[in-house]
């Protein structure tokens, strides 16, 4: 599964057959994908139109499936917070909440908007294996979570065979 940054809060999740984009807004370029996942609908920058060939926008709490992606999402008091298995990795999508659910209390891959509060206890408690942080506070974010030295990379790889022992930190940007 590979995580980029695709524009200033706009995400790239690709896995071997399935192709999503997380708030596409202007800034980014045009992209085909096969669904449209929106954490931040109130976000006025959104630009749907930037996705070609999407077949769903995701944008609210329920049960989802595209290309064989079962994807479950939950409202919290922040926002949205998005479960999936892609690649036989279960990854959370979302802003960090105070919020325990049942299915959202571990992942491997936690995927973190960093824009509005963050709270470090809620990352540790997914127990991830990786955590992608992006959004306006990612290095003040990795630092919380213990990154001695912050490298901003465009795209992470994440391969469920090679996940490391303990949490690895990477910052989108």
């Amino acid at each position: 599964m590979d995580i980029s940054i695709v524009g200033e809060n706009s995400l790239k999740i690709k896995g071997k057959k399935t192709t999503f984009i997380v708030d596409p807004t202007k800034d980014m370029p045009k992209m085909p994908a096969d669904a449209v996942i929106l954490l931040n609908g109130g976000n006025k920058n959104i630009d749907e139109s930037r996705v070609t060939d999407s077949r769903i926008t995701i944008a609210g709490p329920g049960s989802y499936e595209v290309g064989g992606i079962k994807i479950s999402g939950l409202k919290t008091p922040k926002g949205i917070v998005y479960r999936f298995l892609v690649d036989d990795i279960t990854s959370i999508l979302g802003a960090s909440t105070d919020t325990k659910a049942e299915g959202y209390d571990v992942c491997q891959v936690a995927i973190v908007d960093t824009t509005n509060d963050f709270s470090e206890s809620y990352v540790t408690a997914l127990e991830p294996k990786v955590t992608v942080l992006y959004g306006i506070n990612k290095a003040e974010s990795a630092k919380k979570l213990g990154a001695e030295i912050v490298t901003m990379v465009p795209k992470v790889t994440v391969s469920g065979d090679k996940l490391p022992e303990k949490m690895e930190i990477a910052v989108l940007g």
